[in-house]
This record gives structure tokens, sequence and C-alpha cells, in this order.
């Protein structure tokens, strides 16, 4: 995964969040310009080492993204395109990021998620990711 993967990044990322309880209305566009901007660093530093994506079909079908935000490696974005849901890719990526991470001595890892997308927060949960105290 790479600057040169832009495009497909872009179209890959569009096509998981129409419809989803986190998708307000960008274009294809605006998904490539958050890809852009996850490589420059808007997000905390890109780690792709740890960052995974996932070929199906000869298409891109899911992704994990690993930044370092605050000194902390952070689960950026797990995307997977609609056709390819319920398939255990998303699980496979983020679970190959962790393992990324752990090779290289991090023990924890970071996420935000929407309270109501409950698809991402089940899977996480499965991932042993838990809820941090809000007090």
């Amino acid at each position: 995964m790479c600057p040169s993967d832009l495009d497909e990044l872009g179209r890959l990322f569009h096509a998981a969040y129409v419809g989803t309880v986190d998708y307000e209305g960008e274009s294809e566009a605006d998904a490539r310009a958050a890809v852009a901007a996850t490589f420059d660093g808007e997000f905390g530093a890109f780690v792709p080492q740890a960052s995974v994506v996932l070929e199906v079909e000869g298409r891109l079908a899911s992704a994990a993204f690993i930044t370092l935000w605050q000194g902390r490696p952070l689960l950026a974005f797990t995307v997977t395109r609609p056709e390819f849901r319920g398939r255990g890719l998303a699980r496979l990526c983020v679970a190959a990021s962790m393992q990324a991470l752990a090779a290289g001595g991090s023990r924890e890892l970071d996420l935000f998620v929407t309270e109501t997308n409950t698809a991402a927060r089940a899977l996480y949960e499965r991932l042993g990711f838990v809820a941090a105290s809000t007090s």
C-alpha cells in the first residue's frame, strides 16, 4: 500500500463508506483526498509496514490503515467494499496489522469508532478491543 495506489484506494474508501452511518455525502474525490491525507500524516505518521490491503478478484477489497497518533499506534481506518462484506476480510486486515505491530514491539492499538456503527464495534470487540473509560 503506497501513494501510487491512491486512485484505487480512494475508490475502495468511497465504496466502503457510501450508505454507512459514517457517510456524510463525500465524493470519490473526497475519499481520495482522505487517503492522501493519511499518507501525508494528517492522522499521525503513516505506518506502511503495519497497514494491510487485501485484493479479491483483481480489486482492492479491504484495508486497514495504521498511523502513529500522539506516539501511539492508531487504527486510522478499516474499510471493506460492500460486495465483499461478511467474508472476514476486515478481521484479516486488522489482525495482520496487529501482528505486524506486535512483531515491532507494540502491544496496544487505539481506534475511534462511531458508537452507532454496530458492525464495526462487534468486529473490534471480537478482536479483543475494549472501550476506554470516558470518566
